[in-house]
């Protein structure tokens, strides 16, 4: 685990010094500044995870370091230690300061390293919840790109079987789709011309007999191999073949090729 740097602010040295009393047993680094200059300074050559500040010092004030820090160091824990705890002390550091505790001169020893410890863990949650925040972030990206990619391959396989789609509708042949449960599900111009049913009706309904049977058989049977069938549709003579539609070893349907011929059947 990443070892916590502390940074104390005050211009008493004797503060400084008890501090450092205090927390030299803790598993700290333990940095100091007699002034808020000089503190920015430190934050500009080192990563600093929890600042104590006194309130009141020369020059530039507790508050207005703090309100600095959290602008160059949002993730710095901030807290002002100050024998000044008067409200409006109080009111601007939080502010300013965003501070996340106020905590008074003179301190208990104890209250103060388990203050410092409750500090410390904050920090720890806030860079957990960045954490999550920027892995949330980066996966809603690539949710979006996945998104975008899918979108492009259902546009290209629309616009693919729009074309499949115009082809079939622009061969000069009579083409029917058939269901695997034997309902007519395609028909171009041609077969529209020729049989004149709507989509949906039965393969019984729509064709002779000896048509519709061979369309059923080859459901049925699951076979690839293509049938012909000699028969009249509307009071023409046609040569149907039978195409099985396959998936794998799976029967998806059939296409029925029809081809007008000048004998009687």
């Amino acid at each position: 685990m990443e070892q916590k740097t502390i940074l104390c602010v005050d211009d008493e040295p004797g503060i400084l010094s008890a501090l450092k009393r205090l927390l030299r047993r803790e598993p700290y680094r333990l940095l100091t500044a007699s002034s808020g200059e000089e503190a920015l300074q430190v934050f500009a050559s080192e990563k600093i995870h929890l600042i104590v500040s006194d309130h009141r010092m020369p020059g530039m004030t507790g508050t207005e370091l703090l309100s600095e820090i959290q602008k160059i160091s949002p993730e710095t824990v901030r807290v002002v230690l100050s024998g000044y705890a008067d409200a409006a002390a109080i009111v601007e550091a939080i502010n300013r300061g965003h501070i996340f505790r106020f905590l008074g001169k003179p301190w208990s020893d104890e209250e103060l390293k388990a203050n410092i410890r409750a500090c410390l863990e904050q920090y720890d949650l806030i860079a957990h919840n960045r954490s999550l925040t920027h892995e949330l972030a980066e996966r809603n990206e690539q949710l979006r790109r996945l998104s975008e990619q899918q979108q492009s391959l259902i546009e290209e396989r629309t616009r693919s079987l729009q074309m499949a789609q115009e082809v079939v509708q622009a061969l000069p042949m009579p083409i029917i789709g058939v269901s695997v449960d034997g309902l007519i599900a395609l028909v171009n111009s041609e077969a529209n011309s020729l049989l004149n049913f709507p989509m949906g009706t039965s393969v019984q309904e729509a064709f002779p007999e000896n048509l519709a049977t061979a369309v059923s058989e080859s459901v049925r049977l699951g076979s690839s191999r293509k049938v012909y069938v000699r028969t009249e549709v509307s009071g023409q003579s046609v040569q149907a073949s039978v195409v099985p539609l396959m998936h794998g070893h799976d029967v998806r349907g059939s296409l029925v090729l029809m081809e007008l011929c000048p004998c009687t059947v």
